[in-house]
């Protein structure tokens, strides 16, 4: 997993962090134009990189807040990034598609 959108807990300050999968590299945290949740964006040093005519990083990061505004009212839920083609999935979707 290069890249992880999780919801985080709305009593604790403190961004969630996943140095165990090697995406201590960056953490930000996406807020909910819409409510007050938040999630925290993770991912690794390796997505600061060109896929064709974008920036991989770039994406990750237009699309988290995309998905985080589009799944208003919020799930407990995870979002793992698919690469350019799939995008963010949930847990379901990341399994059937092998991640």
């Amino acid at each position: 997993m290069s890249a992880m959108l999780d919801k985080n807990d709305p009593t604790s300050k403190t961004p969630r962090a996943y140095p165990e999968l090697g995406l201590a590299g960056t953490h930000e945290v996406v807020p909910c134009p819409s409510c007050e949740t938040t999630y925290t964006l993770s991912y690794g040093q390796t997505e600061n990189r060109m896929e064709g005519n974008q920036n991989v990083r770039d994406l990750i990061r237009s699309t988290a807040a995309e998905k985080v505004a589009d799944s208003c009212p919020h799930l407990e839920a995870t979002f793992v990034w698919g690469g350019t083609k799939l995008k963010w999935l949930d847990k379901e979707q990341a399994r059937a598609a092998s991640l």
